[in-house]
């Protein structure tokens, strides 16, 4: 699944709506100025510390909707992978609730091992997508969120690039696991995955490289296999 996304903690002073829009509509990192668009979403904990809750088939830069701006929240254009169901069931991100009643809001990109996630969880595969799977995986597991995307990492088959947003809290996580192929793409491939952690001032975000290029804060690259707690 090639898709994009962000996560912040904190009301961030850069409009990382219109850098998701801009990279899901022409993204350069990906092959042919590849296109996110099948579908979107966010979930962002207000300023009021209500939950706004959104998802859309649409592709998010023909979407008038505008995520509010909150205390923490993520949004996510997807780009579905081959043969995975399409529509607004399957737009990131996905809610969760985990064995002691918090809920995660999962946005992933890459793609895992759908049939062996199933297997684990004991559940059906074809109504759900990958993404999804890893969702209610991860919060099965999320008392120890460490150990819990460490586990997941052992399904990845590209990518394992995470926004994950805790309520109560709120709590804002970002991961980022990938394999890369030998030879001459592999550092295409590098560019494309890796996530940026971007900091201003009383906010931070972690977002994919290609809405990088669209914002101006300070950013650095994240280092793969922690979890960052923005």
């Amino acid at each position: 699944m090639m898709c994009r996304f962000y996560i912040y903690s904190g009301v961030p002073q850069e409009d990382l709506h219109r850098a998701l829009r801009l990279a899901a509509e022409r993204d350069p990192y990906a092959p042919g100025g590849f296109q996110h668009g099948d579908g979107w979403g966010y979930a962002v904990y207000t300023m009021d510390g209500s939950l706004a809750y959104y998802r859309s088939a649409k592709a998010v830069w023909r979407d008038p909707h505008v995520p509010p701006l909150g205390l923490a929240g993520l949004a996510h254009a997807r780009a579905a992978s081959k043969g995975e169901p399409l529509g607004l069931l399957y737009a990131h991100p996905f809610q969760a609730q985990t064995p002691d009643g918090r809920i995660i809001y999962v946005a992933h990109n890459g793609s895992v091992d759908k049939k062996a996630l199933a297997e684990a969880l004991g559940l059906d595969p074809k109504p759900l997508s990958d993404s999804w799977l890893l969702a209610l995986f991860l919060a099965a597991r999320w008392g120890d969120p460490e150990a819990a995307v460490a586990e997941a990492a052992r399904y990845v088959k590209t990518a394992l690039n995470l926004a994950v947003l805790e309520v109560p809290g709120p709590k804002a996580y970002a991961y980022s696991y990938y394999k890369l192929p030998e030879g001459p793409e592999r550092d295409l491939h590098e560019r494309y995955y890796r996530l940026y952690g971007v900091r201003g001032e009383g906010w931070s975000a972690a977002v994919s490289s290609s809405l990088a290029r669209h914002i101006e804060a300070a950013k650095e690259p994240l280092e793969p296999g922690r979890l960052y707690v923005l």
